[in-house]
């Protein structure tokens, strides 16, 4: 989880079976005054409920995490950073060494983002660097958020 202005993106924490599940296309970030929303086709939201309810868990992090990254406050939470990791390579946005996929990325965004905006924070953000895999996919996620301003609803 862009639009044609500047707005956020944020990812929306919604219960299901008693577990919170993250909806997230690309990065999260807090929504924003004068969003614009775009919304995730039916088959975007399909793959993403799945690979959320995986990376959910697979990485053990808790939804309050979660809860407190949908309101911008990100977390250096191990357990989100594997969250993140672990959706992104779900989505083939970045491989298990942390590289970022820019064209899968791009082609993963919905309709109606400003795809100039995003290409140009993708590449800005793609060399940015974590201790590792996980910590890579987080930094990038940040940079992008702080890049972009775009909300995504499911």
């Amino acid at each position: 989880m862009l639009c044609m202005h500047h707005c956020k993106l944020t990812i929306f924490v919604t219960t299901i079976n008693m577990q919170s599940y993250l909806f997230l296309t690309l990065v999260l970030a807090v929504v924003g005054i004068n969003a614009d929303i775009v919304l995730l086709t039916d088959v975007q939201k399909e793959q993403s409920n799945a690979n959320i309810a995986a990376c959910i868990k697979e990485s053990g992090v808790k939804p309050e995490i979660l809860a407190e990254a949908k309101k911008g406050n990100y977390s250096e939470d191990e357990a989100m950073k594997e969250f993140l990791l672990c959706f992104f390579n779900k989505t083939g946005i970045m491989n298990a060494d942390g590289k970022l996929n820019l064209d899968v990325a791009l082609a993963n965004l919905p309709p109606g983002v400003d795809k100039n905006e995003a290409t140009k924070a993708l590449e800005e953000c793609q060399h940015k660097n974590g201790k590792d895999a996980a910590d890579t996919a987080f930094t990038i996620f940040k940079c992008y958020s702080a890049a972009t301003k775009t909300q995504v609803l499911f």
